[in-house]
């Protein structure tokens, strides 16, 4: 009875007090829901059920917010917007939808993607790591950034995309040197390496982990189509070993080319 929903029923007479700790609906309750609150619950119940929200504490406007995403759900991946630019549309706050909330996994799930771009621009540049030598002998485009937050490499040129973000690789000339791929192998890493190898730099190898090889202790069935033709015979081998069930992060994978 402290929110000002229930305050403005009770002054209404849509409710009322029959002691202190009880209170009942008159008859003009039932045409004041019917006409106000319904249509809006009937959307927040589909939303909640059709996207697994049970456990979320969500308000209102958050609720209508996560309804008109959805809504608005081919036009926001066509323009690839932004996690600023989300926020700003739909909660009229750019720091508003922050990563690692249960608002921020709501958006995901409803968009149906694994991350949301930082800023407005991470769809047009490449980060580069330049190597100590200034002329690379070979280049690695890393899934993940984690390889370029650590100190250069001699001869190795480092580069980051931005996960699944590659669109922007079309525009990058393809490297006259040896030319790998670090990433997770996984479901999403092995898809966007076969889709890069495919349309964007035939010459693209994966870097292959060496031993001792780290499983992620926690299983997940691989479902990508894997086209054999696209990786090395030591790929494949370990593919095989790993399907349907085990991954390998790209954080714990050693290799002497990465080795300070």
């Amino acid at each position: 009875m402290d929110i000002p929903l229930a305050k403005r029923m009770l002054e209404m007479e849509y409710i009322v007090y029959s002691n202190k700790s009880r209170v009942f609906k008159t008859n003009l309750f039932d045409g004041y829901y019917s006409g106000t609150l319904l249509r809006n619950y009937k959307q927040f119940q589909d939303l909640i059920s059709k996207y697994s929200l049970q456990d979320t504490n969500f308000n209102e406007t958050d609720l209508i917010a996560l309804v008109k995403i959805e809504l608005n759900k081919g036009a926001i991946l066509l323009d690839s917007q932004s996690m600023k630019e989300i926020s700003t549309l739909y909660f009229d706050d750019a720091k508003y939808l922050k990563r690692g909330t249960k608002l921020y996994e709501a958006v995901l799930k409803i968009l149906d993607v694994e991350t949301l771009p930082i800023d407005e621009h991470d769809q047009q540049y490449l980060h580069v790591l330049h190597c100590k030598n200034k002329i690379p002998k070979i280049v690695v485009l890393c899934e993940n950034d984690n390889q370029l937050r650590k100190p250069r490499l001699d001869d190795i040129e480092l580069w980051f995309a931005g996960g699944r973000n590659t669109a922007k690789l079309k525009f990058v000339p393809e490297p006259k040197v040896s030319f790998y791929y670090l990433c997770d192998w996984d479901n999403r890493g092995i898809e966007i390496y076969q889709d890069i190898k495919k349309n964007l730099f035939p010459s693209i190898q994966l870097l292959i982990p060496e031993e001792p090889i780290k499983l992620s202790k926690v299983k997940s069935d691989w479902k990508t189509k894997i086209d054999y033709s696209l990786f090395s015979i030591e790929a494949v081998e370990l593919l095989e070993k790993l399907i349907p069930e085990y991954w390998i992060e790209e954080e714990s994978i050693k290799h002497k080319l990465l080795v300070r």
